[in-house]
């Protein structure tokens, strides 16, 4: 009985301290500003989304004649996320699209392959796995992109992985390296493209901080027009709610298309405000 009674006591302190030893919130949410972040949602938590952009603020569609771009709407997309287990999440959503790939249903799988911990292990590591498909109805013309032969036409995935450190509460990076594949592209175009990323977290109060956002797309043919997509956000935090405020050159709210859809230019001006909100549920 006493070697039972002080197993499990020995158990109780080994998990206490694993629990410890983790680092908690390296980001405020499963998102950086667009992409993904290492973030993992509790078992059982269920994670509601709201995200929006506008159109441009200055540049040649800005400006007061269109409100700096609130009069337009780049993309909206509306998303749940479930935390499976601790270190796996998956999520579905559906936003509006952009340019000629339009009402996209998304959804994606997120596994925490390490997770950073006070002393031993200094990076938390992440595998994210997205897909995207178009349920437009098909165009008759069969050279536009739009005219999807066959279905498989409408899917795009992308794959990534996720490093990440914190290192200190106050301030958080993350690289991602990852590749992404659309089954159908315009005439000239790669179907697949690899690409790397970084970015950044500085918190100010408990309640706010400022964030960072970048991706450069590798190998894309010089007759497509193309931009790296860079965005740079505010982050408010309230109880259960995370705000983000943010402007960036990309007009999707999925990487599968601002990853290898964004074509605006910051130094023209074309560049938008957006915001997302985060709402999470213990089922």
């Amino acid at each position: 009985m006493r070697i039972l009674v002080t197993s499990l006591l020995i158990l109780v302190g080994i998990t206490n301290s694993y629990a410890q030893d983790k680092v908690y919130e390296t980001f405020a949410a499963t998102r950086v500003i667009n992409n993904h972040s290492n973030e993992m949602l509790p078992q059982q938590t269920l994670e509601f989304i709201v995200a929006h952009k506008f159109g441009d603020i200055a540049g040649a569609s800005g400006g007061l004649e269109n409100f700096f771009g609130f009069d337009n709407l780049a993309d909206v997309r509306i998303a749940f996320e479930y935390g499976i287990l601790d270190q796996l999440d998956i999520g579905l959503g559906r936003s509006k699209g952009i340019g000629l790939r339009t009402q996209i249903i998304d959804g994606y799988a997120k596994y925490g392959i390490l997770t950073q911990k006070t002393s031993g292990m200094p990076i938390s590591l992440t595998f994210v796995s997205s897909l995207a498909l178009s349920y437009a109805p098909a165009t008759t013309e069969p050279t536009l992109l739009t005219s999807y032969p066959k279905f498989l036409n409408r899917m795009m995935y992308t794959n990534q992985l996720l490093i990440t450190r914190q290192f200190h509460p106050r301030f958080s990076a993350q690289l991602n390296v990852g590749y992404n594949h659309r089954n159908f592209v315009e005439f000239g175009d790669k179907n697949g493209l690899f690409f790397a990323g970084a970015s950044g977290r500085v918190r100010f109060t408990k309640m706010l901080g400022l964030l960072v956002e970048y991706n450069h797309v590798f190998g894309r043919p010089s007759i497509i027009p193309s931009q790296q997509p860079l965005s740079f956000g505010f982050e408010i935090l309230t109880g259960g709610h995370a705000f983000a405020l943010h402007f960036s050159n990309g007009k999707g709210l999925n990487e599968n298309l601002f990853i290898p859809g964004t074509t605006s230019n910051w130094l023209d001006g074309q560049f938008r405000f957006g915001f997302s909100i985060n709402r999470r549920f213990k089922l």
